[in-house]
């Protein structure tokens, strides 16, 4: 490395570590260790990850290995953290996996499962069955709220939501109530009560192949991807079937139109529209919609207590109401952005499509900010997968031996992001079947691309 790039790069590191609560003595030894002997990457430009969950090694990417607790064969959504726990939906095995500690090591194994009768296990199904509450069928999403009261499960393909309170420790936890279904054998698409007309059209209390579902501030928000909408209930549901207040996407609870936002000329305001979102993030005040195949993050600056109100900001396109499908890159870009959280300041989405991570510093109150640093590439520019050499190709052609998988630097389809109190970013690398563990200060801002040429 350059000196005179490795002291701007360990300047910014220490500032931006500040900021982030991290000790300084932590951000330099980062530097020493991405500036010097890094054996897992040829470009230093790269941010690191500190800790894996999923695989054996950082150059190891197998979805179909034998199923264990060390193993994860496919995840589609962002983990959850509750001080040092983690939870993670392995969503391609039916299951949960519960770790008492986020990872520090590769190849960190899972303490528990939820959803499944051992750790070698991944029936998919419904429950209950036998001595197990409740199984599942591609889980896509975990939260837990910022309380530490409820875990939620998003079981996609089961097209509902389950909640439990305490948190669960084991397969032997029972939920304590399931959104979008009469009870916790039925998984019907869009379920209605036999005889309603209409057939199974969206309602109030029914889901379509939810992504993401998350508890802030008492109110629960669902999103509901098949039926290209948000719900929101005002207060956690304590029964099944529980109709949702507010709803977000559509003009009303029994529409289902998937597409852009809509300009009224009398009273001057867009109705919002969506298509495909898949995840949302709060901590009781703003709400994040990544509202997925629109190509934009929406930003609402309070949760909504309204029908599809407009949101006050966007990410990803140019204005609210101005929506070009045509997937972007570069700062302002974005391609089928999939996962979304934030610190309340800074706001990190997962630019799936780009297979990249963006941090946007200071995000709210601005409309369309650009990025500001940037994972899984070394630059705004880039965007190939599991491209370690930065050559927009995947593997790496410059080295001797060439990688053809990832490395300790690169993504592949990037589709979940979890910030840590401690300062970590956790991201769910999904067409690798990893978890990652970053310093949540490790971005870069891609003026430095010198080191992988």
């Amino acid at each position: 490395m350059k000196q005179s790039s490795g002291t701007v790069l360990k300047a910014r590191l220490l500032s931006r570590n500040a900021a982030f609560g991290i000790a300084a003595t932590v951000a330099a030894a980062t530097v020493v260790a991405a500036c010097g002997g890094k054996s897992h990457d040829p470009c230093p430009n790269l941010p690191q990850a500190t800790a894996e969950a999923g695989q054996a090694s950082y150059t190891v990417a197998q979805p179909d290995t034998q199923v264990t607790a060390s193993t994860i064969g496919g995840l589609q959504g962002s983990v959850a953290v509750n001080g040092s726990a983690m939870y993670v939906a392995d969503t391609n095995r039916n299951r949960v996996l519960g770790y008492h500690n986020i990872p520090t090591t590769v190849g960190a194994a899972a303490d528990f499962v939820i959803g499944q009768g051992d750790l070698t296990s991944s029936t998919p199904g419904t429950g209950p069955d036998g001595s197990l509450p409740v199984r599942f069928v591609n889980p896509s999403r975990v939260w837990v709220d910022p309380s530490g009261t409820y875990l939620v499960v998003t079981d996609t393909g089961n097209n509902r939501v389950l909640i439990y309170s305490p948190l669960p420790t084991s397969n032997a936890d029972a939920p304590k109530v399931v959104v979008g279904q009469p009870d916790f054998t039925h998984n019907d698409v869009n379920y209605v009560p036999a005889g309603t007309a209409g057939g199974n059209a969206p309602q109030a209390y029914n889901l379509n192949n939810p992504t993401s579902a998350i508890i802030a501030n008492g109110k629960l928000v669902v999103v509901d991807k098949g039926n290209n909408r948000v719900l929101i209930w005002k207060a956690v549901p304590t029964a099944a079937l529980a109709s949702a207040d507010f709803v977000l996407g559509q003009s009303s609870m029994s529409t289902n139109t998937q597409g852009g936002d809509v300009f009224n000329n009398a009273t001057q305001a867009y109705t919002m529209g969506m298509r495909q979102p898949t995840d949302a993030w709060s901590a009781g005040a703003q709400l994040l919609v990544t509202d997925t195949n629109n190509q934009r993050v929406l930003v609402y600056n309070n949760i909504p207590n309204t029908t599809n109100p407009q949101a006050d900001n966007v990410i990803g396109q140019s204005a609210i109401g101005s929506i070009v499908q045509t997937p972007g890159t570069g700062t302002t870009g974005l391609n089928t952005p999939w996962g979304v959280t934030s610190d309340g300041n800074n706001i990190f989405v997962a630019d799936s499509g780009n297979n990249r991570v963006l941090e946007y510093v200071s995000a709210f109150g601005r409309n369309q900010q650009p990025a500001n640093y940037v994972f899984g590439q070394q630059d705004f520019t880039h965007y190939a997968a599991n491209d370690p050499d930065q050559n927009n190709q995947v593997g790496d052609q410059r080295n001797n031996p060439a990688t053809i998988g990832p490395t300790q630097g690169t993504l592949n389809n990037p589709r979940g992001v979890t910030l840590t109190s401690g300062g970590q970013l956790i991201v769910s690398d999904t067409a690798n079947s990893r978890v990652l563990v970053y310093a949540a200060s490790a971005g870069v801002d891609g003026t430095d691309t010198d080191l992988c040429n």
